[in-house]
């Protein structure tokens, strides 16, 4: 009888997990075959400054070999928003494979969730606490204060100065996500 009990327990839990992976997962995209920086799907920026956006972070990317990606989405499906910034940049191959050095920033806007998630390549300099950082008291502000693009584009800048050792930041224990 204990032994069907447990039988009956672990189906029931294993059957739970997998409805909820079935139902709630986000679904990352298939990556484009036109590949740039900035994929906009919750449109939070305006064309010209999606433009612009771009253009700093393929400049960037040019003279670095660095890549760093900015998707906007409205949610995310109540998953965690790391676990999806990780799982999107994996999926999608962002930074040169060689060197694991791209760096995602993911925003949903609906949830009011970010995360700055660098590859392997980058995160000696990119650790969490700094990235928890940039969310805190670069992007959020400016999320705050209605400008999304501020906010990036801020960020964006921060993160050059990181990778080139000019940025110190707070040094506060963090895990490199945010709420705005």
């Amino acid at each position: 009888i204990q032994n069907s009990n447990w039988i009956f327990r672990f189906t029931f839990l294993f059957i739970l997990f997998a409805s909820n992976l079935a139902f709630s997962q986000f679904k990352i995209p298939e990556k484009p075959s036109f590949q740039t920086s900035v994929y906009d799907y919750a449109k939070l920026l305006s064309e010209s400054e999606k433009s612009q956006l771009e253009e700093k972070l393929i400049k960037y990317s040019d003279s670095t070999t660095t890549q760093i990606v900015v998707i906007t989405i409205d949610d995310l499906k109540n998953e965690d928003v790391g676990v999806v910034a990780t799982n999107w940049a994996h999926s999608w191959g962002i930074g040169q494979a060689d060197k694991d050095n791209g760096v995602i920033i993911l925003v949903a806007k609906n949830d009011r969730k970010l995360s700055i998630r660098p590859g392997y390549g980058v995160d000696d300099r990119l650790v969490a606490g700094i990235c928890g950082d940039i969310i805190r008291n670069v992007i959020t502000p400016e999320f705050k204060a209605g400008s999304y693009y501020n906010g990036l584009d801020k960020g964006a800048d921060t993160i050059f100065q990181v990778l080139t050792g000019k940025y110190k930041g707070s040094r506060i224990q963090d895990n490199g996500e945010g709420s705005f």
